[in-house]
C-alpha cells in the first residue's frame, strides 16, 4: 500500500458537456502513468462517451455490480497496459449512474477515498450524471481542475461551476484549464476575465494550470477510439499536457501560469 500524506484525488470537472473533460482526464492519467505514478482512473461520468468508449474498452458489469454491492472497489479495477494505468468504469452503453441511490453513491465515494491510498494519484472524471457522486468526488478531492471553453456559453457555465465548487468543496485548490483555444493568449485572456468575475463574487481563486490549443487530431483520436501517443506522439496538445502532468507531480503552484 502507498502511504500519502496528503489528499491524492484530482477532479476533472466542467459544467458544459462534449468539452473534452474524459479526453483530458485519460491523457492525463496516461502522462501520471508514463511518469511512474501509481495511477488509477475513476469514472465517475459514465456518459455515453465515456471512457469506455474513448479507448474501445470491452463492455464490463463490474462497475453495476460494484454499485450494488456485489464487489468491491479493488475487483472493479482493470489495468489498461498501453497508458499504464488503472481504471474503474462503467462499461454499459446507459449508465445505471444516473437513477442510482444516493445512499450508495455517498458509500461508494467514501470506500473511493480509502482505496485512493493504493495509489499515488486518483484522476476522477466528474459529470453531473449523478449530482449525489459528483458533490461527494468534488468534496473529496483535494485538487479540482476546472475545464472551459474560450466562448460565452463557456465562461456562463465556468462561474456556476466555480459557484457549485466554493460550495461544496470550500477547501480544495481550483485549477483551470482553458480547451480548444484559438490560442495561448486567447486562453489567458478568457482565465483573466473568470478572475476577474471570481474576485467580484465567488472568491474561489482559481489558478491557471494550462491552455489547449484547438486540434483536429484530438478529435480524430476519440473517433478512432486510440490516444494522442499513439497516433501523434509529436503535437503541441501532447507538450502542454506533459507540463500539466510534470506540475502536479510536484506540487509546486510557482509552476501555474
Amino acid at each position: 500500500m502507498i502511504k500519502n500524506d496528503q489528499n491524492n484525488l484530482i477532479c476533472i470537472y466542467s459544467g458544459t458537456k462534449g468539452i473534452g473533460k474524459t479526453w483530458f482526464a485519460s491523457i492525463l492519467s496516461q502522462f501520471l502513468g508514463l511518469k511512474k505514478q501509481k495511477v488509477l482512473f475513476f469514472d465517475a461520468d459514465g456518459s455515453i462517451e465515456n471512457i469506455a468508449c474513448q479507448l474501445g474498452l470491452k463492455k464490463s458489469d463490474l462497475y453495476l455490480k460494484m454499485l450494488k454491492n456485489r464487489l468491491t472497489l479493488n475487483n472493479a479495477v482493470i489495468h489498461y497496459t498501453k497508458g499504464r494505468f488503472d481504471i474503474i468504469y462503467v462499461g454499459e452503453k446507459e449508465t445505471p449512474l444516473a437513477a442510482y441511490p444516493a445512499g450508495r453513491c455517498q458509500i461508494l465515494a467514501c470506500d473511493l477515498k480509502k482505496f485512493a491510498s493504493y495509489y499515488q494519484r486518483v484522476v476522477i472524471d466528474c459529470a453531473e450524471t449523478n449530482p449525489t457522486l459528483t458533490n461527494m468526488c468534488l468534496h473529496l478531492s483535494d485538487k479540482i481542475i476546472l475545464l472551459v471553453e474560450p466562448n460565452m456559453s463557456g465562461l456562463t457555465e465556468a462561474y456556476k461551476a466555480l459557484e457549485h465548487i466554493k460550495r461544496v468543496s470550500p477547501h480544495a485548490k481550483i485549477f483551470i484549464v482553458i480547451n480548444h483555444a484559438l490560442s495561448q493568449s486567447e486562453g489567458e485572456q478568457v482565465y483573466k476575465t473568470i478572475l476577474s468575475a471570481d474576485k467580484q463574487f465567488i472568491s474561489a481563486s482559481p489558478k491557471l494550470l494550462g491552455v489547449i490549443n484547438q486540434d483536429g487530431r484530438i478529435r480524430d483520436c476519440v473517433l478512432n477510439k486510440t490516444t494522442l501517443f499513439e497516433r501523434y506522439p509529436v503535437c503541441q496538445s501532447l507538450s502542454e499536457i506533459d507540463r500539466i502532468s510534470t506540475f502536479l507531480i510536484n506540487g509546486d503552484e510557482q509552476n501555474a501560469l
